[in-house]
C-alpha cells in the first residue's frame, strides 16, 4: 500500500516535466504560433522573435519550477 503513494510524487513530476518541456519553443510549424500571431496581429518576422523568446522562457521557468521543487520532495 505504500509503494504506490510513493509514486503519486514521482508520476506529478514526470507529468510536469513534460508538460514544460512540451512547450519549450513554439516556432513556424506549430498552430498555436500561428494563433497568437494572428490574433496579437505581429507579421511572421515579429512573431517569430517574441512568441518562441516567450515560450522558451516559458519552458526554461517550468522545468527549472519542476526541478527545484522534485529535489523537496
Amino acid at each position: 500500500m505504500t509503494a504506490p503513494l510513493l509514486l503519486i510524487p514521482v508520476m506529478l513530476f514526470v507529468v510536469l516535466a513534460i508538460g514544460s518541456g512540451a512547450m519549450t519553443v513554439s516556432h513556424v510549424n506549430d498552430s498555436y504560433f500561428w494563433v497568437v500571431a494572428q490574433f496579437s496581429g505581429m507579421d511572421t518576422a515579429t512573431a517569430l522573435k517574441c512568441h518562441t523568446a516567450a515560450t522558451l522562457l516559458q519552458g526554461l521557468t517550468g522545468i527549472t519550477t519542476v526541478t527545484a521543487h522534485s529535489l523537496f520532495l
